[in-house]
């Protein structure tokens, strides 16, 4: 009878995983069609297609939000000051993760697609501080003004 719960427990267990694995699956496919190329170097170029796309973005926010304020001389030169610090930690923070890039081949194939994948999480989490100081959330008295 013991034997039989705990076969019945781990069963569960198990399907439990492969459904999460499965709609985890499912949803990386929804939000990344780069998943759907047949070949590593075409899942690489659109991951990098990508990822041009989310910094164009980025660009064209922080270029919104310099013009919004341009009679701010203060806030320009810090905000200016800040995202170069932005960008100096989103390349320490590849460096970091991608240590060993200089030695041909320790990344194998993947390693641009993964690079721009990275980049493009960075990327998307400055875009989304930029937008909010751009158009902050009416009746937040902590967002920027």
């Amino acid at each position: 009878m013991l034997r039989t719960k705990k076969i019945v427990s781990l069963s569960g267990v198990i399907l439990c995983i492969v459904v999460l694995v499965v709609a985890r699956d499912a949803c990386a496919q929804k939000s990344d069609s780069c998943l759907s190329k047949h070949t590593q170097f075409e899942m690489n170029s659109c991951e990098f297609e990508q990822y041009t796309k989310v910094n164009a973005e980025l660009n064209s926010i922080y270029k919104q939000l310099i013009t919004k304020n341009k009679s701010d001389e203060e806030f320009v030169k810090k905000l200016r000051i800040a995202q170069e610090s932005w960008l100096k930690f989103r390349d320490a923070d590849l460096a970091s993760l991608y240590y060993q890039e200089n030695i041909p081949g320790a990344y194998g194939s993947v390693h641009p697609m993964c690079k721009a994948l990275e980049l493009i999480r960075l990327t998307n989490e400055r875009v989304k501080e930029l937008k909010e100081m751009l158009n902050p959330e009416e009746g937040d008295v902590c967002a920027f003004n």
